[in-house]
């Protein structure tokens, strides 16, 4: 089995959905489907038995699951073991990111790229995702680290993750009373429609992050939220979230970056509601990628494994 198969297998593995892994992958759900039948008529086994919250891995599917992992690490372990300096590519990445994003992703990236190509200037340029994606279309930036979808460019990409957002409001609200809980998840769930006469905390409209949550709001209902406060930082967003002044929404990855004193609410939507974004390294439309930039990008999808 080819690396892309046991990809594919793993995120529905992951998933527990055909058709979420599907999405994730940005296959059809028949295609994937198809997919999956060809391997279990391969293996000669049922991988997967279906229940209420989704494909399980039956026995014979734990067993396989365990091999894919294994032969996954030894890819990966065969990759580090050749990638000794390679001092033969001499010049500049340049490299595109939010702070956010890269304050996150980067600090666990370049260490190891430059351990590889140690003649290599990696050059960042940080902004937001309008000014990226005009980069982008100039060819000005080898690649840049986006969410999508992508708004004022056709470039080419690759899928590093897909994450979801939280609401984000402060201990005693009274939404509170809406939330509640669903099996094997980490946090507790709220539905957005709850919230039509909260008050919010939003971005600026022409940041991502913003357009996620009107996205949420719009699914829910919801078209013109009461807004008491737009900033252009989500740290700051949160923090008011957080005192009690209104909802907010962000990436959960986010909170990461942003440690909360107070311990606010922290709740994930249901599919239904759009609350998630997908993080891509995106690159010039054809562009024939140098082994440097194929070197970052595999190292950012490292990043999240």
């Amino acid at each position: 089995m080819f690396g892309r198969e046991l990809g594919y297998f793993l995120t529905i593995v992951e998933e527990q959905s055909v058709s979420k892994a599907a999405a994730r992958l940005f296959m059809s759900q028949p295609a994937l489907s198809l997919f999956l039948g060809r391997l279990e008529r391969q293996v000669g086994r049922k991988l997967f038995y279906r229940s209420g919250s989704g494909l399980i891995l039956t026995h014979a599917g734990k067993c396989f699951a365990a091999m894919a992992r294994k032969m996954e690490k030894a890819s990966r372990d065969f990759e580090m073991q050749m990638s000794s300096a390679d001092e033969s590519f001499i010049g500049h990445l340049q490299i595109g990111t939010s702070p956010h994003i890269g304050s996150y992703v980067l600090p666990s990236v370049l260490p190891l790229f430059k351990k590889r190509y140690p003649n290599i200037e990696v050059l960042l340029t940080e902004g937001n995702s309008k000014v990226l994606e005009s980069l982008i279309a100039g060819n000005q930036l080898d690649a840049a680290l986006l969410h999508l979808p992508l708004k004022d460019v056709d470039a080419d990409y690759t899928l590093i993750k897909q994450e979801r957002y939280v609401a984000a409001f402060a201990k005693g609200h009274r939404a509170e009373a809406f939330m509640y809980r669903k099996e094997s998840e980490s946090r507790p769930f709220i539905k957005p429609e709850v919230l039509a006469r909260e008050d919010f905390v939003l971005s600026f409209p022409f940041q991502r992050v913003r357009q996620i949550g009107d996205r949420i709001l719009r699914k829910a209902g919801i078209f013109e939220p009461r807004i008491v406060l737009t900033t252009s930082s989500v740290q700051t967003a949160l923090r008011f979230a957080e005192a009690g002044m209104g909802v907010t929404f962000l990436p959960e990855s986010y909170l990461k970056l942003f440690p909360c004193t107070h311990e606010p609410n922290l709740c994930y939507m249901e599919d239904r509601y759009g609350a998630s974004w997908s993080f891509v390294v995106a690159y010039p439309k054809g562009a024939e990628l140098s082994a440097p930039v194929q070197y970052f990008i595999q190292l950012a999808k490292e990043s999240f494994m």
